[in-house]
């Protein structure tokens, strides 16, 4: 373990040369051509050779040790978010309205990182590591368009880890947690129906503006009082469109908005309970309204037996004072769900908080990454990879 870290040590200046590139040249969502071009390029020149497309805009590599059985995937995603960056880093977006503040940059540098380590010992290991850079996690159904492309296959995987960055987390520690770490997620869609016409004679109407203002209002109510205390979930309105002027009442009023719960359960409860009440208040105004609830992403829950793994193989390679227990999941959600589906599997924080500099947000245009602990990431990665392929 000492030598893996020493080794993922020696090559923080070429992984952050990368994260850098990546920065500078962010893609949105499917559209990662580029940054999968670049991903090529440097498999190529660290001698990973068995490499394709998938999904189009994904990349996947084999890494073969020894002959032997057993395959272990390791996961990146590479897409950026619309924001404008308002960092002055020298490497910052060289694209208007469009920036990694989430930190998916680093996710694929680390994962170069640890694909050069894991090149430079396949002598050491039996088995396959299967590296997977994905587009599209951002909303786009990036994992289910590799899976659907199968990316779980040739071969099929034993395990598969990923990571992100974390800024509540020091730079040079990583989180961990056992079971849900992340919530599912489910988009909604609210499209109440009223009767448009003159806002002089609203009785002639039927205004889906009032309306609208009830249901959210109604809304509020689910997770305070239809969960128990002891259950989490959150259901949150973003946007509201509809009107086109101040003196019409409008035909329609459109609804967006996220449902977050840490089970499937609590999810499909919190859905059931929010179609009854959008139902029931739009009839009870004299509108119709429908909750739209597209397929969603399941919570990210970490496979026990693997997370003893990682507890076991990071304490040994950090040390006790590095490795950080989350005191609670985030709520949060990450296509990297889906993988963990169909595959047993874990995923850590790495941190990037900086001492003495304001902890931004993820998501946010002032989002800035301490580099410093970027071979935690690196070594993580490969040590999982080694441990399982060896059966410790």
């Amino acid at each position: 373990m000492a030598d893996i870290l020493e080794r993922a040590r020696s090559l923080e200046e070429r992984v952050r040369g990368w994260r850098r590139h990546i920065h500078a040249h962010p893609e949105l969502g499917m559209e990662t051509g580029e940054t999968a071009a670049f991903v090529e390029r440097v498999l190529a020149e660290i001698g990973v050779g068995n490499v394709r497309r998938c999904a189009e805009t994904g990349v996947v590599a084999l890494i073969e040790g020894r002959p032997g059985n057993r395959c272990v995937g390791l996961r990146a995603d590479m897409d950026a978010l619309p924001v404008e960056e308002r960092n002055e880093l020298p490497f910052r977006s060289t694209v208007p309205g469009r920036a990694h503040v989430c930190g998916h940059d680093i996710h694929t540098a680390c994962l170069l990182g640890a694909a050069e380590l894991l090149q430079g010992m396949r002598d050491s290991f039996s088995g396959t590591v299967k590296l997977i850079f994905q587009p599209g996690e951002e909303g786009p159904d990036g994992a289910a368009e590799m899976i659907a492309d199968g990316v779980l296959e040739g071969p099929g995987m034993d395990a598969v880890f990923a990571l992100h960055v974390w800024p509540d987390l020091p730079a040079g520690t990583v989180g961990i947690r056992r079971g849900a770490v992340l919530a599912g997620a489910q988009s909604i869609r609210i499209r109440i129906a009223g009767r448009q016409g003159h806002a002089a004679h609203p009785h002639r109407c039927v205004d889906p503006i009032l309306i609208a203002g009830h249901i959210v209002c109604a809304l509020q109510s689910v997770v305070s009082r239809e969960l128990s205390p002891l259950e989490t979930g959150v259901l949150t309105l973003g946007q509201i469109h509809g009107g086109t002027a101040g003196n019409i009442i409008p035909e329609e009023v459109v609804i967006d908005g996220t449902v977050r719960a840490l089970s499937k359960d609590v999810g499909a409860r919190i859905l059931e309970s929010a179609r009854r009440i959008v139902e029931g208040t739009a009839a009870a105004l004299r509108g119709r309204a429908v909750l739209e609830a597209p397929i969603g992403l399941p919570p990210v829950v970490n496979d026990d037996a693997l997370f003893d793994r990682m507890t076991g193989v990071f304490t040994e390679l950090f040390g006790t004072e590095s490795v950080r227990t989350l005191p609670e999941p985030s709520m949060g959600g990450e296509d990297f769900a889906l993988f963990l589906e169909r595959v047993p599997g874990a995923h850590f924080r790495l941190g990037v908080g900086a001492e003495g500099r304001p902890a931004y947000p993820l998501h946010s245009p002032d989002f800035c990454a301490d580099e410093s602990g970027f071979s935690l990431g690196v070594a993580g990665l490969a040590a999982l990879a080694l441990d399982v392929l060896e059966g410790r």
